[in-house]
C-alpha cells in the first residue's frame, strides 16, 4: 500500500551524485513536514548541528557522524556508501537504510513504511536494503553481517 506521498526529483538527483559521483558519503531523505513528498534532510556534506542548531565538529569517523544525524524519535531513509574490507581488498556497497526506531509515534512509522516503495523502486544499483529500530540494528557489526550474507 503506497501512501501517496511523492518523491521529489532532488531526492533522485542526490542518488545519482553518490552512486555515480561518490560526491557523497551518505544522503539521508525524510518526509515533508506537510506530508506531501520525501525531500533530502541532509547529506555527509552539511553541517553536523546539535539540537540547539550549534554546529558541532564532526565525527572523523562517517558512519558514526550518519548515525548521529537520525533522530531518535522520527524515520528517515538514507543512503549509505559503504567501505569494508574483505579479503584484504577495500569493497564497496550502496546500502538503502530505512530508519523507524522503536520511540517513534505509530503515525510516522506508518508513513515511512508505506513510503518506503515509491522511493526505493527508482534507485537502481542498490547492494542490499537495511531495516533499523535502533541503534544496534545500525551497527556496523549488523550492517556488515547483512553486506556478507548478501555477497556470494
Amino acid at each position: 500500500m503506497s501512501s501517496g506521498i511523492k518523491v521529489n526529483p532532488a531526492c533522485f538527483k542526490a542518488f545519482q551524485e553518490i552512486k555515480k559521483d561518490h560526491k557523497y558519503k551518505f544522503v539521508i531523505f525524510k518526509i515533508s513536514d506537510d506530508l506531501k513528498e520525501v525531500v533530502v534532510d541532509n547529506t555527509s556534506l552539511d553541517d553536523l548541528k546539535d539540537k540547539d542548531g550549534k554546529v558541532i565538529r564532526q565525527k572523523e569517523d562517517p558512519y558514526e557522524e550518519f548515525m548521529l544525524r537520525l533522530p531518535a524519535n522520527n524515520g528517515r531513509f538514507a543512503i549509505y556508501d559503504f567501505d569494508y574490507t574483505v579479503d584484504g581488498g577495500i569493497r564497496n556497497k550502496l546500502l538503502f537504510y530505512a530508519w523507524a526506531p522503536d520511540t517513534a509515534p505509530i503515525k510516522s512509522k506508518m508513513l515511512y513504511a508505506s513510503t518506503k516503495a515509491s522511493l526505493r523502486a527508482d534507485l537502481t544499483g542498490i547492494f542490499a536494503d537495511i531495516q533499523a529500530t535502533d541503534e544496534d540494528s545500525l551497527s556496523r557489526e549488523e550492517v556488515m553481517a547483512k553486506v556478507k550474507t548478501n555477497t556470494r
